[in-house]
């Protein structure tokens, strides 16, 4: 029984390793699969035939332009299950629904006027809804979450959204949206989403630095998402309960509170600026007129480099990454000043690293998601149907 056990087990990890191989680069032939797998052809050959009864490939029509003198080609099925992937912001949830593969099927997002849990969850399975209808088999969903999930309990932590606070966010969305639900922080999420097909794809070691409201970095190291033992890694303008923000903060709401300072100190110089009534000063008009050639505006995104160039410092000085993503509102607004992101990181560092804006726009921590979401799915999509294909030829 045992070696019987150990056989099967065997199966259906070749068929698993010849699943992955045919979905890196589809389609294959029997002879490609065996040759990229290092398994003897009749290896290979048993491990499609058991993916065959499985329906998770099929036989397929050879790439075009190439000679094949008879020879049978696969491609996977990945149609089978999807994902949904969900972004939950201040304003919106976001979502997108993937196949197998991570192409995406559907996008939608939700406006919600209220922080209280119960809105969100009810934004969630909307989403959910709108996304999914008749006939989109949902495997997983992925949601990232404005906050440090704890990754025993699955309750948020040190969320910006304090009626999220204490939430048991996991079980929540699990229940709200019926399906297996993973949650992780949005920019881990983000990260991902720019290792998978951003900035960040093939670097081994680099950093996501979201710049909005807040702070917040997720780091990717030797590869892999770096979370650290709370799962609060890269919380890096977080301050303790009851403490002010960091004075030297790049966030924006550190930058709108000092902006509006500078322009009341300095509104005799004829900046376009001075007309702006006191708090209703926006980083938009900050940038715009920078571009415009505002010179208090020019200080003020002078400053805020600075503050930026001192954030990445802190990051790369402890884990010395080649790359910094910059993401958030602001994050991707700080393309129009990156020369100067630059020169001040050149007086901090000996070795400074590169600096890039996102081009994934605000998509980022979706595209996290699918990445994660997808990976998931196959795997336990995957092994269910190999699974039983075994024990039916067993």
């Amino acid at each position: 029984m045992a070696q019987h056990a150990t056989l099967a087990t065997m199966r259906e990890t070749n068929a698993s390793m010849v699943l992955e191989t045919i979905r890196a680069d589809p389609p294959l032939s029997r002879a490609e699969v065996s040759r990229r797998t290092g398994m003897t052809k009749p290896t290979a050959a048993h491990a499609l035939d058991l993916l065959l009864a499985a329906g998770l490939v099929r036989e397929t029509e050879p790439p075009a332009g190439e000679m094949h003198y008879g020879a049978v080609y696969f491609e996977p099925l990945d149609t089978l299950a999807h994902v949904l992937a969900l972004d939950i912001g201040t304003r919106f949830v976001r979502g997108a629904v993937c196949d197998l593969s991570g192409a995406v099927v559907a996008r939608y997002d939700e406006r919600i006027d209220d922080p209280a849990p119960e809105a969100v969850l009810a934004g969630a399975a909307a989403v959910r809804d709108r996304l999914t209808g008749e006939g989109v088999p949902l495997e997983i969903a992925v949601v990232g979450v404005p906050g440090v999930v704890d990754p025993e309990e699955g309750v948020i932590r040190e969320s910006n959204r304090a009626a999220l606070e204490g939430m048991a966010i996991r079980s929540e969305l699990g229940e709200a949206l019926g399906v297996a639900t993973e949650v992780e922080n949005d920019i881990n999420l983000a990260a991902i989403g720019e290792h998978a097909s951003g900035a960040g794809r093939e670097v081994a070691d680099f950093v996501f630095l979201s710049i909005g409201a807040g702070v917040g970095a997720g780091l990717i190291l030797g590869g892999r998402p770096h979370r650290g033992s709370r799962g609060a890694a890269g919380e890096v303008d977080n301050p303790a309960p009851g403490a002010a923000v960091a004075p030297d903060s790049p966030s924006a709401d550190a930058l709108l509170a000092w902006a509006a300072e500078w322009i009341a100190d300095r509104a005799a110089r004829g900046s376009v600026l001075a007309g702006t009534r006191p708090g209703r000063v926006t980083a938009e008009a900050i940038f715009a007129a920078d571009r415009a050639g505002d010179p208090l505006a020019a200080r003020i995104l002078v400053e805020q480099a600075r503050r930026t160039a001192v954030r990445i410092a802190e990051i790369v000085r402890v884990a010395d990454v080649g790359l910094v993503v910059l993401g958030g509102g602001i994050g991707l607004a700080c393309a129009q000043i990156l020369p100067r992101i630059e020169t001040e990181l050149a007086a901090l560092l000996r070795h400074p690293p590169k600096v890039v804006v996102s081009g994934l726009g605000d998509a980022p921590v979706l595209v996290g998601a699918m990445a994660m979401g997808s990976r998931l799915a196959r795997r336990s999509f995957s092994a269910r149907r190999i699974s039983a294909a075994t024990a039916v030829r067993s």
